[in-house]
């Protein structure tokens, strides 16, 4: 129990032992044969328990005796009965009859509810009200009231929730059992005016049945606590394969390492007080913490000496990829902020996102102490462990810089007890079987991979020595010059002009394409050489022509038709004959395929295919990383309230088109509506921004540039284009004001400028097409001036609509 609990059932208690001597002192007994009978009845009843479905007593069979004790007898009196009651029903009990001081706990807390009930009923009754009834129906609630609530305060002291939920969810379901305890004792009542003692054995059956009835219904409810047992069982055990799987990924150097951290962390939290659903959320982080680690190459997690820059923003990508994956797993407690937040700094100075101080989840702040703690005294490939107290006396140089001064405090106190704790918990035989060779097996399912087996074969003559150590040589080369340039930028253009540059030096190749997956279909990412242009307009749908069966199958093809490729037309002079197509593969699967092409047939040989396979993984990575980090930039630029790009990628969609326009001699035109109306608009940006998307192509660009205001970039649009895309932009915009219950609440004023006609930079296009937006607006504003002048505001809003 928490000092809180423990400071509420000791007041409780003092309250009863104090009532109990008072009661002592001012002994009344009118009726010593009523008294005795009620005592008898009591003390008999006492052997009938009624617990929940938790164990814990709630009422008890004595309570219709209780109740008329309350009614007939002085307060004296009542008290000894239910005193007494308590004390041979904890006797009875053989979980508790050998604890002393859970009996005296027994008694005394039922002596500060029967004192709590008698003051209730007397504060709330006439003394001049003589019906027994009423006050027997006072009496009954007083008690239930009296009875649940000291128990529902203790379980919102433990669990933190809201008291009324727990009081209601707990308790109020035994309610009905003080509704028939208050009848069965009015019955009992009345019937022992006229039967005396035959009525005391009426009461007895009436009180069977009940237990009876009673014992069924618990047994249900114990069934249903079994099975939110088991599920809460199941949800520790996938938490701990998740942990597993984390592990999995660095046994040797990580193995133990989630274990003592939660084992560190859990004795931090409970020392500072944190509630049980917190103490919940930071043992599933506490073995969840390092998910994310997942999506980090190996060779920067292995890497024996200090990271990069690169390399270090790639690992600073992990919390907030942890924080993405455990979210999925819709825990019932916060662990996803914990596992965001525990590589920040009470200064500030950490990341992903610079919390400072008590921004810092508490949770998180544990676990950074605790991961810290457990982490200097571990070996690494970069440095050996150090000694536990000289690690501890790092946190503590660090303490208010790196750490929760608290945290620090309650860790310094505590770190040897735990330390023996996480040792003793430690499960050295939970290593995975990562290393073992299987020998079953033959081949698989699509058989065996033997390029270039036939040049080995008997005869001699066909193997060629020296064509063997060119090729290894190159392919050693290739191998390294990946390694140094690919992946040292998290630009994905960037990685793509690395990846063209390291094998036009190894590898010869008129052309090249780099094809990413985008739904179900190919499209090319990054092109150069012969015929550059057909290849960046590129879209293949997966399984379909070369790149597509490539994709489809995973399998790589050498010196295959490039010409099946849908769209694939090459000029007269440049004909592309022979192309090798590889799949490119990261961490969630399939990325794309690259292809290479020569203009001759058959120009690539198996020994271009082995070298290009050994390094294509190194590539697929690079590319996923550089693609992961670009989406993560995406979901920073987006419009929070319509979901469209910021002004910012606009401006780089227009750069990135007018490139591609530039090459392919196309034109491009780029366009501003305006958002305009008689009355309020916010309420229109969202199916506004929808509508204009759907009236646009898959390929056009559109984004939220301002408060009002969308851009649009349009490959291959014209001048004389524009009359139909504004009539398309405006019926958008009409359907969505109906949607909105608004119809004619807004107007559209659009704006554009083309390349080559008007301007041949982004910022001059932009800058024109906003220009030309705003003249329209001034137009539309002297229209419908005009029009109101002729016949009256709304009607000319209605007139300019319709037009």
């Amino acid at each position: 129990m928490s000092s809180r609990t423990k400071a509420f059932i000791s007041i409780t208690a003092a309250f009863g032992a104090i009532s109990m001597v008072s009661a002592a002192f001012v002994w009344q007994c009118p009726d010593p044969g009523l008294f005795l009978l009620y005592l008898t009845l009591a003390v008999l009843c006492s052997c009938f328990q009624l617990k929940s479905a938790g164990g814990g007593a709630i009422l008890s069979a004595n309570l219709p005796v209780i109740l008329l004790s309350m009614v007939q007898l002085s307060r004296p009196e009542v008290m000894a009965i239910g005193c007494t009651a308590a004390l041979v029903q904890s006797l009875w009990n053989p979980q508790t009859r050998s604890r002393l001081s859970q009996v005296a706990l027994s008694v005394s807390l039922l002596a500060t509810i029967i004192a709590t009930a008698n003051f209730v009923r007397d504060s709330l009754l006439p003394g001049s009200l003589k019906s027994e009834t009423v006050h027997l129906a006072v009496a009954c609630l007083a008690l239930f009231f009296a009875n649940t609530f000291p128990g529902a305060i203790i379980l919102r002291l433990e669990r933190d929730k809201r008291l009324g939920r727990v009081w209601k969810e707990q308790y109020f379901w035994s309610f009905p059992y003080y509704l028939i305890a208050a009848a069965t004792a009015n019955v009992f009542r009345t019937a022992l005016r006229s039967f005396s003692f035959d009525a005391a054995l009426l009461l007895l059956a009436v009180l069977y049945v009940a237990h009876r009835y009673h014992r069924v219904q618990k047994s249900r409810r114990d069934e249903k606590h079994k099975y939110a047992g088991e599920v809460a069982s199941l949800h520790v055990r996938a938490i701990e394969a998740l942990a597993l799987a984390v592990e999995a990924k660095d046994q040797l150097n990580t193995h133990g390492h989630l274990r003592r951290v939660q084992v560190y962390a859990l004795g931090v939290g409970r020392e500072l007080g944190l509630s049980r659903t917190e103490l919940e959320a930071l043992r599933a982080a506490a073995l969840l913490h390092d998910i994310g680690k997942m999506a980090v190459p190996d060779h920067i997690l292995t890497k024996p000496g200090k990271l990069t820059a690169e390399e270090f923003a790639k690992i600073k990508v992990h919390p907030l990829v942890g924080a993405e994956i455990v979210e999925q797993v819709q825990f019932p407690y916060p662990v996803a902020p914990i596992v965001r937040s525990h590589h920040e700094k009470w200064d500030g100075s950490g990341y992903p996102v610079g919390l400072k101080g008590e921004e810092i989840p508490l949770g998180a702040r544990i676990l950074t102490a605790a991961d810290c703690l457990d982490a200097l005294t571990s070996d690494r490939e970069y440095r050996r462990g150090l000694p536990l107290d000289d690690a501890m006396r790092q946190l503590v140089s660090e303490s208010g810089r790196s750490f929760d001064p608290a945290v620090i405090r309650v860790l310094e106190r505590r770190y040897r007890d735990l330390d023996l704790q996480a040792r003793a918990n430690a499960d050295p035989g939970s290593l995975l079987s990562t290393g073992a060779r299987v020998e079953r097996g033959r081949a698989p399912d699509a058989g065996l991979d033997l390029s270039g087996a036939a040049d080995f074969e008997a005869g001699g003559k066909s193997f060629d020595f020296l064509g063997t150590i060119a090729a290894a040589r190159r392919e050693e080369k290739l191998v390294l010059d990946m390694a140094r340039g690919v992946g040292g930028s998290l630009d994905l253009e960037v990685t793509l002009k690395q990846v063209e540059d390291n094998l036009r030096q190894t590898i010869p190749f008129d052309a090249l394409a780099i094809f990413l997956l985008e739904g179900n279909t190919l499209a090319v990412e990054h092109a150069s050489g012969d015929n550059d242009e057909m290849l960046h307009a590129l879209r293949v749908p997966a399984g379909e022509g070369l790149a597509g069966w490539v994709a489809e199958n995973a399998r790589p093809v050498v010196n295959g038709n490039p010409a099946v490729d849908p769209g694939f037309r090459c000029a007269p002079d440049k004909t592309l004959d022979a192309a090798l197509v590889l799949p490119l593969e990261g961490a969630g699967g399939l990325l794309g395929v690259m292809a290479l092409y020569r203009r001759d047939k058959d120009a690539f040989t198996r020994d271009d295919l082995r070298i290009l396979l050994a390094i294509v993984p190194r590539i697929g990575s690079a590319i996923d990383n550089a693609r992961k980090y670009r989406e993560l930039e995406l979901r920073a630029d987006l419009d929070g309230l319509t979901g469209l790009p910021n002004a910012r990628l606009m401006m780089r969609a227009i750069e990135s088109e007018l490139a591609r326009a530039r090459r392919q001699k196309q034109h491009l035109g780029v366009a501003v509506a305006k958002l305009s109306g008689s009355g309020p608009v916010e309420q229109l940006l969202p199916p506004v921004a929808q509508g204009i998307k759907s009236s646009c192509r898959e390929y056009d660009h559109v984004a939220r540039l301002g408060e009002d205001r969308f851009g649009l970039v349009l490959p291959g649009m014209r001048p004389d284009h524009l009359g139909g895309k504004t009539l398309a932009l405006d019926a958008a915009v009409a359907t969505a004001a109906v949607r909105a219950g608004n119809p004619g609440l807004a107007c559209l004023a659009v704006g554009a400028a083309f390349y080559p006609d008007d301007a041949d930079s982004a910022k001059s296009l932009l800058a024109i097409a906003e220009r030309r937006a705003e003249q329209h607006l001034t137009r539309q504003a002297e229209d419908l001036l005009a029009l109101e002048a002729q016949t009256g505001s709304r009607e000319a809003e209605k007139q300019l609509a319709g037009e």
